[in-house]
């Protein structure tokens, strides 16, 4: 009684007509920054934030959660379309949206992607109001170590995206854990592969990265490719949304991806970037036609759709429960409500109820609006591809580069970019997989800092830092998901070559 008590007083927070306003505000400029390259949620709260001063806190919270959630549906879209990520948690998108956009299937694709996030953020928010105190008490007991072991398990899913040369994967690997490494120590303050280049004492970003390896890399190689053409007769709302056979497989997914992107998200420092890796990979090892993913499946973009929005909403669990925030985008947004007097951490939820609670029912009238601008705006989004491809690359070249400079307003963050826009295409000729080397990237610094220090609090005793309870559980299931396919494909055969 409780629980539905606060959700009717979280209902008539909102329905104060402004902050019904200021939540469509904040998810349709979500929607178009994520699919910006190069920008995303934590860019577009950053660049709203002043539209909160003066604000009731409830009308700018909303706004800025509905930047946050927006963004990350947004993101899929230019990843869809033109194999160019909005932001980081967008790139597990690309390997099966992007195929099914040049099968023609590109209104599928953001139908699925849609509802898929709309699915995931809504059942996330019935978890974020139920289990909010439990987990939260959970999730304070990671440490360095347990953050190690997941960062480990994250690495486990590179198995699954090297396709059908495992070398050539585990090549991009190390080449994505060798950039990573790029900078200045964390611990002794020593600088690692700078080669005397003051640009690279803070390491290379991501999003660069991203940009350079999918977008700049598939103009170059499609440059004179026109083939994306949509018929217009295709364009209508009926022959977007996933057929009964298509729900059929991707459900089971959406539900399991949630759940994981839940989790994964109010761990900090984790963010829907992993989050979404994690619900990929797990699709592709769950899925009766695992082989076929990265040639065009509807599940392999309703998995990391659903998870990364998921883990939107799981990353205010931590912000608001504990005070500590989850991701970049939460803690610009806890940096705005402590700007409006408000301290978030576990005395939220009773001296600011009414705040709390309009926000948990903000969410779910963001959902609404995103799935009415997701629907009823696709036409206009598989549209872009009926653009002359000339037009079109150069639109995205001019995107991809603007969006590099106002990374740090440096010509050196531009300059990345082609480099690894370059590298891309080599890579493309030579059969190399991009993902790995973007996962390796992601994932190498926080595992490197966490084992770090997770040794010096244990004193460089590294069975000490395995043998922690949780880390131990998590290690053994990345082991098992590292060797287990190859397992039982050898006791398969054995018992076969035993039965023959």
């Amino acid at each position: 009684m409780d629980l539905l008590h606060n959700l009717a007083l979280g209902f008539s927070v909102l329905a104060d007509p402004m902050t019904i306003v200021y939540s469509l505000i904040g998810v349709v400029c979500g929607v178009i920054i994520g699919a910006l390259p190069g920008l995303g949620p934590s860019v577009g709260i950053a660049v709203l934030l002043p539209m909160c001063y003066g604000l009731d806190p409830a009308c700018a919270l909303c706004m800025l959660c509905g930047i946050y959630y927006g963004a990350m549906y947004g993101g899929s879209i230019t990843s869809i379309l033109i194999n160019t990520p909005g932001d980081s948690a967008a790139i597990m998108t690309t390997l099966d949206g992007y195929p099914m956009a040049r099968q023609g299937k590109a209104g599928k694709a953001l139908g699925m992607s849609c509802l898929a996030s709309v699915i995931g953020g809504t059942i996330s928010v019935v978890l974020f109001m139920s289990l909010a105190p439990v987990v939260s008490n959970f999730a304070t007991k990671f440490g360095p170590s347990e953050y190690f072991a997941l960062m480990v398990l994250g690495l486990t899913s590179i198995a699954g995206m090297t396709g059908k040369s495992p070398a050539k994967g585990f090549l991009a690997a190390f080449i994505g854990l060798f950039v990573a490494g790029i900078g200045i120590d964390l611990i002794f303050g020593t600088t690692k592969f700078v080669f005397g280049n003051v640009n690279l004492y803070s390491g290379i970003d991501f999003v660069p990265v991203a940009m350079g390896l999918f977008g700049i890399a598939e103009i170059v190689c499609n440059y004179s490719d026109n083939n994306l053409k949509v018929d217009k007769g295709s364009l209508k709302v009926k022959n977007l949304l996933p057929s009964r056979h298509e729900w059929k497989l991707s459900l089971p997914h959406i539900g399991r991806g949630t759940i994981l992107g839940f989790i994964v998200g109010m761990l900090p420092g984790a963010g829907a970037t992993i989050a979404s890796f994690l619900s990929y990979d797990m699709a592709k090892r769950t899925s009766k036609r695992r082989e076929e993913f990265g040639t065009g499946v509807i599940e392999g973009v309703a998995a990391p759709e659903c998870a990364n929005n998921a883990a939107s909403m799981g990353a205010m669990v931590p912000m608001l429960t504990l005070g500590v925030p989850g991701s970049g985008a939460t803690a610009i947004m806890m940096g705005a409500l402590m700007m409006l007097g408000i301290s978030p951490g576990p005395s939220f939820f009773v001296n600011e109820a009414d705040v709390a609670w309009g926000l948990i029912a903000s969410m779910y009238l963001g959902n609404v609006i995103l799935v009415c601008i997701g629907l009823g705006a696709l036409s206009l989004f598989v549209r872009i591809l009926n653009v002359k491809t000339s037009t079109l690359n150069a639109l995205i070249f001019a995107f991809i580069l603007v969006g590099a400079y106002a990374l740090e307003n440096s010509m050196f963050t531009v300059g990345v970019t082609l480099f690894f826009g370059l590298l891309g295409y080599i890579l493309k000729k030579v059969g190399v997989p991009a993902a790995p080397m973007v996962l390796a990237l992601v994932l190498g610094a926080i595992t490197e800092t966490n084992l770090r220090q997770a040794l010096i609090i244990d004193n460089n005793n590294f069975g000490a830092v395995i043998s922690h309870p949780i880390s131990a559980v998590i290690l053994v299931l990345a082991v098992l998901l590292a060797f287990g396919t190859p397992i039982k494909s050898l006791i398969t055969k054995l018992w076969a070559k035993k039965k023959a």
